[in-house]
């Protein structure tokens, strides 16, 4: 379970975001977004306490970036789930960056996003017993 934590989702698209989104509040997570541009989360950054962050990586108006960037600088857990491979600049400047390719089960993806965490002791990992949605490609 996710214990409340803030995650923020950039997803452009729809049907994933979504499930992303319904998986994240089953595992009682707090859903920040779902944004599908750059610009659509670094508002939200500004706005919210952002605890982890489950990142696409090309969005609508660019590649997610800046958003890694400044999430991954100021300490949050990030996993990057991208269709295709994160882009070579992402990779060489986090070469042990968590990447989910699509489309990674739900329950793998949080998983990973809780071994992530800092204070993983206090976030159970027993999402194998919440149902979540498949992932649409």
């Amino acid at each position: 379970m996710l214990n409340q934590v803030s995650v923020l989702i950039v997803e452009d698209g729809s049907f994933i975001a979504l499930d992303l989104a319904v998986a994240v509040k089953e595992a009682r997570g707090n859903v920040i977004g779902p944004a599908g541009s750059v610009r659509e989360a670094l508002m939200l950054i500004e706005q919210h306490l952002v605890q982890a962050a489950i990142l696409d990586v090309n969005l609508s108006d660019r590649d997610v970036t800046p958003v890694a960037e400044l999430l991954i600088e100021g300490g949050v857990p990030v996993i990057f789930y991208p269709g295709l491979a994160l882009p070579t600049e992402l990779r060489k400047r986090y070469p042990s960056a968590c990447v989910c390719k699509k489309p990674t089960p739900l329950v793998q993806l949080l998983n990973k996003l809780v071994a992530s965490m800092p204070n993983k002791e206090e976030t159970v990992l027993a999402l194998g017993a919440v149902d979540l949605p498949a992932v649409r490609s």
